[in-house]
């Protein structure tokens, strides 16, 4: 949506109607951190919904307002600076629940969403002009496209086992990981890798 050569330009505009959304409810955890959809955390949605939020803010200034509805945001390391910073800007709010069901405002075509604020313990009915979901990072390759019998976690991961022999997995194949997990994971295994070839051509000579 914010391309300048995508379908509305680069500029913030409701899919629904193509009206412009400065108020904007970003909504974290959308299937992720549920015994019901995707258990894990996918650890990137916390960073990306901040940042969504800094556009909002650069495209419609004073007169954008944003709401995150959060279980917790998890910023750590140099990501907790950034999330102070948006924390201190008096046009995003922070609301800490699970939103419970969205509805329509048939006079508006506004999403409404229904829950309950966790820290007030309130129940609320909040109107918005447009919704994103942080929706949670799942394997994109299934099982049955691997070229051998690999072994998966319950999320359908690569799992670091020993039956996977010389398969070794490495960044978002054995998990969901943000860029620096990922290039550590690439470096595990990469080590790994070279681990086994030693010992084998260490055997062999």
């Amino acid at each position: 949506m914010l391309d300048p050569q995508g379908p509305t330009g680069g500029k913030i505009l409701r899919p629904s109607d193509g009206k412009e959304a400065k108020d904007v409810a970003f909504i974290q955890c959308a299937g992720s951190r549920d015994k019901n959809h995707l258990a894990h955390c996918s650890r990137i949605c916390c960073m990306a919904s901040l940042k969504q939020t800094t556009y909002l803010r650069e495209q419609y200034g004073d007169e954008a307002k944003g709401t995150v509805y959060y279980i917790d945001i998890r910023a750590i390391d140099r990501i907790d600076d950034f999330y102070q910073k948006i924390q201190a800007d008096p046009n995003i709010t922070f609301t800490k629940s699970k939103v419970a069901s969205i509805t329509e405002d048939r006079e508006t075509g506004n999403p409404v969403l229904h829950g309950v604020d966790t820290e007030g313990y309130h129940r609320y009915s909040n109107p918005h002009e447009l919704v994103v979901l942080a929706i949670g990072m799942e394997p994109s390759v299934p099982a049955s496209d691997f070229p051998i019998e690999v072994v998966l976690n319950e999320e359908g991961f690569v799992e670091l086992d020993e039956a996977n022999g010389a398969f070794f997995a490495a960044g978002c194949s054995s998990d969901a990981l943000d860029v620096n997990r990922a290039v550590q994971s690439a470096t595990a295994s990469a080590l790994r890798a070279i681990q086994v070839v030693n010992k084998v051509a260490g055997a062999e000579g």
